[in-house]
């Protein structure tokens, strides 16, 4: 299949390594980017070692059957305007909840991809893969199953992927447990097995509480418990930064708005209390 991903960042090259070896791929970069990138390669490092990413390095959209977003929210709508005239199938693998929301000129079918793989980008063009986990995609707008060739695109090596109809559900489960770990551990400057800790599990349970009845506002049925999968999140990856605070320490814009800053939004719009959501906005935005 001719696959175009949009992002060469940490998410972007694992999804590039899990394409790569079948499939005619391509990355689009930002121009600025794309002479650096070509000079130095794409890689990929995990714990086999590191090899080189067969894609070709782009800065315009060619033909493709498919399109595979991997960027940061906020860098959403210029990415988008890169592939304006695109008309395929589309994957958006992102965090936060706009997703739901980007509207795309030319009626394309849309899907959302849920992972909770770990990744962390070493420099530019070099992503680290640091273990996999479950990945859901479902289509945005339709509750239909997805299709074989996009079911069984991705390398089982990196992407354990399942088929949804409720990816919505997914979507918010995500985000709910995103916006407990990400902002607590960027904070205090904690690794995931850290929060362990009392008096960090005890901020943990409260923020997921306060997120939580905001998502249910919106009539989402969480598939998986966001308490019990954020103490799983914890447990098997103890060492990881969460991506927060890597965004905090490399000084690159964080994703606080687009997760935490959405429930509030949401969250008054319905009617709910959000006092920690705000509280932790207001905390994560003073360390940009």
């Amino acid at each position: 299949m001719k696959v175009t991903i949009v992002g060469a960042g940490a998410i972007g090259l694992v999804l590039a390594a899990s394409l790569d070896q079948k499939n005619n791929l391509s990355i689009l970069v930002k121009e600025e980017r794309c002479s650096e990138l070509k000079d130095k390669g794409l890689w990929i490092k995990n714990k086999n070692g590191k090899r080189k990413i067969n894609a070709e390095i782009i800065t315009e959209l060619e033909e493709a059957e498919l399109v595979v977003y991997a960027v940061k929210s906020y860098d959403m709508d210029e990415a988008t305007n890169l592939i304006k005239d695109y008309n395929g199938k589309i994957i958006i693998c992102q965090n936060g909840l706009r997703m739901l929301n980007y509207n795309f000129s030319n009626k394309n079918t849309v899907y959302a991809m849920v992972t909770s793989i770990g990744a962390e980008r070493i420099s530019p063009g070099i992503s680290e893969f640091k273990g996999t986990g479950l990945t859901y995609i479902g289509n945005v707008n339709e509750k239909e199953s997805l299709p074989n060739d996009i079911a069984k695109l991705f390398s089982y090596e990196f992407f354990k992927v399942s088929s949804v109809h409720n990816i919505k559900d997914y979507i918010w489960c995500k985000a709910v447990i995103n916006s407990a770990i990400n902002p607590i551990a960027t904070f205090y400057n904690l690794k995931n097995g850290d929060l362990i800790q009392d008096e960090y599990w005890k901020q943990i349970k409260e923020l997921l509480s306060e997120s939580s009845k905001v998502a249910e506002s919106e009539g989402i049925i969480f598939p998986n418990s966001p308490l019990k999968s954020a103490r799983d999140i914890i447990e098997k990856t103890p060492r990881n930064m969460c991506s927060m605070l890597q965004d905090i320490k490399k000084e690159r814009k964080t994703e606080i708005e687009e997760i935490n800053g959405e429930i509030c939004r949401i969250g008054r719009k319905n009617g709910i209390q959000i006092t920690l959501n705000d509280l932790y906005l207001k905390k994560i935005n003073a360390l940009n």
